[in-house]
């Protein structure tokens, strides 16, 4: 993975998390509206009821969701300590603005007051200064072949602050 699609990581997984959140919402809107009608008229509890299987998505998507906002605040913490140690402020701002915000280059020159051609060298230089980590996290997407994610008992250090 190169440096480019590890500091991408952040905004992928927070688009992910907000996508999950919303389906996650629906879900249990469904599953009330699935319980209102299933308990007018029934009164056998069956583990093949729909309002039972719309309840093991529901804690599958909440157990999915609740590893995916973990690993993003342990990511995030890496990529601001990563970028915190970029020798100029430009470049930290180009790079946190674009790849942990999600602006554009035009928007970036326009908080920046540069040009978005500059911006986007700003960011082409920050890429090459930056250091990733001895030992970065990743998370798995379907672009990422040999990614890795992080164990289960590490906890996040917030360091920036």
């Amino acid at each position: 993975m190169t440096k480019k699609e590890w500091i991408s990581q952040p905004g992928e997984l927070s688009r992910r998390i907000a996508f999950h959140a919303e389906s996650l919402a629906r879900l249990r809107r469904e599953a009330d509206a699935v319980f209102s009608r299933w308990g007018e008229g029934s009164s056998v509890f069956s583990a093949d009821a729909p309002y039972v299987r719309m309840l093991e998505r529901i804690e599958t998507l909440r157990e999915q969701l609740e590893e995916e906002t973990r690993l993003y605040d342990l990511l995030r913490i890496q990529v601001e300590e990563a970028v915190a140690a970029l020798p100029q402020e430009k470049m930290r701002l180009v790079l946190l603005y674009h790849y942990l915000e999600g602006k554009s280059f035009p928007q970036i020159g326009n908080l920046l007051y540069m040009d978005k051609a500059t911006a986007c060298r700003w960011a082409v230089r920050a890429l090459e200064a930056l250091i990733l980590p001895e030992d970065p996290v990743w998370f798995y997407s379907e672009n990422c072949n040999g990614c890795h994610q992080v164990s289960a008992d590490a906890t996040p250090v917030p360091v920036l602050q």
